[in-house]
């Protein structure tokens, strides 16, 4: 029995944290409850209602039940895959972000997040349990089981992940990148195959094999790929520099369209120790086999820039953060913003 319960601690340890300390229900008491489960989550950390979602999912005929921005997988009894899209493709010449909040905890086979295109069938599967989307050439998957898959390839990149947790999903139409977050921290450019011919359709993609799973979608933005956007995105990894920013009233509406590249961050409890700065964070090694590991100063590689690229910059100018302007932070992209 100790034995046991040290296996669930270390299971339970080693799963992304939920996004706050807000109370969700547990399993028993999502399985017997006759209503709706969205009902039972008194949680509304991380939503925005003042931002319009420029999308939502669209009626399925499936075994999914659908209630404004809410999912319900298998709200009877499962029997297959239920896949869910939305109701709007994105476009192409343009970036999209939208975030999705696990409400119930997730089991089974796989509940994946991505996208896929209008040539994917959404109701092959519907009697078969299966890691859908990535499956073929036509979706691109991130599995709560923290792999992503496309084209029937599995490969590793972040960690498990379960109720509560925010998943977010950032898709360069311009550039064909794509990119996932747990808890508004980005894992890493996923995939750069994505199609940007504007011919091809793509939309947004759920799916589970679970019974009673729920996930709601709490921000959909899209925006046009831009100057503006590329030097705000260059300026979101300077801290320092984004923190004036946000101080200057005229720049205001700026930092409000691009909320995105510098979210608001919360963390639980639970997870407060492992709260990094933006400036503290490495990129991800292209192999993407170890998870985004801290910087260390001493660790300071000059030739490496695939890794510490944004954070040589900082570390020689620890010496003068008193007489730091945010003119020093400008390339040619930052002039477009004043």
């Amino acid at each position: 029995m100790t034995n046991c319960i040290a296996e669930i601690i270390d299971v339970k340890s080693s799963r992304c944290p939920a996004f706050c300390d807000c109370n969700f229900p547990n399993s028993f008491t999502v399985t017997n409850h006759s209503g709706s489960i969205a009902d039972l989550v008194q949680c509304r950390c991380g939503e925005d209602t003042s931002n319009t979602m420029h999308w939502t999912w669209q009626d399925a005929e499936t075994d999914i039940s659908i209630v404004g921005p809410d999912i319900t997988f298998h709200p009877s009894y499962s029997q297959g895959t239920a896949i869910v899209r939305g109701d709007v493709p994105l476009q192409s010449g343009m970036v999209h972000f939208w975030e999705m909040r696990v409400l119930t905890f997730l089991a089974g086979t796989d509940v994946m997040f991505g996208i896929g295109t209008d040539k994917f069938d959404m109701n092959q599967f519907k009697s078969h349990f299966i890691s859908a989307l990535g499956i073929d050439t036509n979706t691109w998957g991130f599995s709560y089981n923290g792999r992503i898959q496309h084209n029937g390839k599995v490969e590793p990149y972040g960690r498990k992940f379960s109720q509560g947790v925010i998943v977010g999903v950032y898709l360069d139409r311009t550039h064909g990148y794509l990119e996932f977050f747990l808890n508004r921290r980005s894992l890493g450019i996923a995939y750069t195959n994505i199609p940007i011919n504007p011919d091809i359709k793509i939309y947004p993609m759920v799916c589970s094999t679970a019974f009673k799973t729920v996930v709601r979608l709490i921000n959909a933005t899209s925006v046009p790929e831009c100057l503006q956007l590329r030097a705000y995105r260059a300026l979101s990894k300077q801290p320092k520099a984004l923190e004036k920013i946000r101080q200057m009233p005229g720049l205001i509406p700026i930092t409000r369209l691009y909320w995105f590249l510098a979210p608001p961050i919360r963390f639980s409890q639970r997870s407060a120790e492992n709260e990094l700065d933006i400036a503290d964070e490495a990129v991800l090694s292209k192999s993407r086999l170890n998870r985004k590991q801290k910087f260390k100063d001493e660790e300071i590689d000059v030739d490496d820039l695939h890794t510490n690229a944004h954070k040589i910059a900082i570390q020689r100018r620890a010496s003068d953060d008193a007489n730091l302007f945010l003119s020093d932070c400008f390339d040619e992209h930052f002039h477009y913003l004043f």
